[in-house]
């Protein structure tokens, strides 16, 4: 008897009126029997493990494509103890984000785009989407003069209140600046807005942003952390423009490097001026996060930074640049966009910079054919501009991992390991072991995510929601009454170059 007929022969039993309830009873039982039968004969009684295994499968193959993204917490040897507010209570960086953000600690879990299913599509992801209505910002800027003739842009986060509170005229263009209109969530603080300053503010803490290579303040990456910085914090968010980038006209006949720090220095002493007694934290992607710890490296103790995070951090520019050009998509597609991206801020700024005699001999039309990848251009101006001798002689001064021991700020590395650009494991991208033996640093490494990617189902960014979090949370337990204690033992320091290395090497190329 098939399942059908068992399942029909009730409903037409209910429909004889002649049926005695005896009839119907056993009929039921019947019913049962048979719908019994047929269930064992359709689901034996092995198919528990058997449709066990293909989840287990399933969940193992969807981890390998992207799915699924895991979380590898490297704490240092002897890790750096936070004092907290009450004096008394101390605790280490992994101790708070296990009480307080568990989304960043070890072996802790989340979902990524399923159809972002490695670290290719997350980058291109990555790459071609603007998320102009996600994130949404406003910003006021200021030009910073620097000490050698040079012009930063800093743009802080303002609320679309203050935004649209004041319209600049043309007499609040700074100096060197052609060009009032530099985006439609941008504008120039006026004169009167910057005599003015923040007093209603004056105990927020703060924070600042470097962007990636020739990004700026309204990169989507950069946002996406500023939001709930801005937002759910309450930090005063400041993005430092590199050279020539967001709209800005140079003042130099130089752009910028990954060695180039002074910005950096010099807006970390702007900061501390305009705003006395409040925290500092930092934050750096890609190319940013290149600058930033190199900034570290090079200040050591004195770096007047509280708290650092680096997202997508590029350790060994030599060896992730070996291994982006010789791969296939990264070789083909990253490096020439990079290249291409490139070459046209030098083709906006090529009047300013044409002044150096040697960039004016460079910058023709044969050599500029010749640029068909990052190395390549490189090769023709960056390390023409910084004084090394080819890029290759540029990758190794610049890459942070050679200064690495000589850190002294609490610092938090986040990097995927399927990153196209930054490079993986394989070849040695993610100095995980050396970190170690540094109090200060701590890594962090995701199976997926790309080079800042990490876009989840519903394409927001994984790291933004927990690095602020992470930040509000330490700013709270150690900041919040002035700069905070730190507990370390002495002889776990590592032993490294002279601070003043890197110095020296700025001072012999801008020579």
């Amino acid at each position: 008897m098939s399942a059908f007929n068992v399942y029909i022969m009730p409903y037409g039993l209910h429909r004889e009126s002649t049926a005695s309830v005896e009839q119907i009873i056993n009929t039921s039982s019947r019913y049962r029997s048979g719908l019994g039968s047929e269930l064992k004969q359709a689901f034996p009684t092995y198919y528990l493990p058997i449709y066990g295994s293909l989840v287990c499968l399933l969940l193992i193959l969807m981890t390998h494509i992207g799915i699924i993204n895991k979380v590898h917490y490297f704490e240092p040897n002897n890790p750096i103890k936070f004092v907290g507010n009450d004096g008394t209570s101390s605790f280490t960086l992994k101790k708070l984000i296990e009480k307080k953000v568990p989304a960043l600690q070890n072996r802790a879990t989340c979902l990524l785009n399923p159809l972002l299913f490695n670290g290719d599509l997350q980058t291109i992801y990555a790459g071609v989407r603007t998320f102009r209505s996600r994130d949404q910002l406003y910003f006021g800027r200021r030009i910073l003069k620097m000490s050698d003739g040079g012009s930063a842009a800093l743009d802080q986060v303002i609320s679309s209140t203050k935004f649209r509170s004041a319209k600049p005229e043309p007499c609040d263009i700074p100096d060197g600046q052609q060009n009032l209109d530099i985006g439609k969530s941008t504008r120039y603080f006026t004169k009167e807005e910057l005599l003015e300053g923040d007093i209603q503010d004056d105990k927020r803490p703060i924070v600042l942003a470097l962007h990636g290579l020739s990004g700026s303040s309204a990169e989507p990456y950069c946002r996406c952390l500023m939001s709930p910085l801005f937002h759910k914090e309450h930090f005063n968010c400041f993005v430092l423009d590199a050279r020539g980038c967001g709209g800005m006209n140079i003042t130099t006949s130089s752009l910028f490097c990954a060695l180039w720090t002074e910005d950096v220095r010099e807006t970390v002493k702007v900061l501390k001026k305009k705003y006395p007694g409040r925290s500092i934290f930092a934050v750096g992607f890609s190319m940013g996060s290149i600058i930033l710890t190199n900034y570290l490296a090079q200040e050591g103790e004195n770096s007047g930074i509280d708290f650092a995070v680096t997202l997508s951090c590029i350790w060994d520019l030599r060896a992730s640049s070996n291994r982006m050009e010789s791969h296939f998509l990264s070789g083909n597609f990253y490096s020439p966009r990079m290249a291409k991206n490139l070459l046209e801020l030098l083709e906006k700024q090529k009047d300013k910079l044409s002044e150096r005699e040697q960039f004016k001999k460079k910058y023709t039309r044969e050599n500029i054919c010749k640029v068909h990848r990052l190395t390549d251009f490189d090769d023709n101006f960056t390390s023409e501009m910084f004084g090394f001798s080819c890029a290759d002689e540029y990758y190794c001064y610049a890459s942070p991992i050679i200064r690495m021991n000589d850190i002294r700020t609490p610092l938090l590395n986040i990097n995927s390991e399927d990153d196209p650009v930054a490079g993986v494991f394989d070849v040695g991208a993610f100095p995980v072991r050396r970190a170690k033996f540094n109090p200060y640093i701590t890594m962090i490494t995701t199976t997926h995510g790309g080079h800042l990617g990490w876009f989840k189902p519903n394409n927001t960014r994984w790291y933004s929601e927990p690095v602020a979090k992470l930040m509000g949370e330490l700013y709270k337990e150690v900041y919040v009454h002035g700069a905070a204690k730190i507990q370390i033992n002495q002889h776990s320091l590592p032993n490294g170059p002279p601070i003043s290395e890197g110095k020296l090497l700025i001072k012999r190329f801008i020579s």
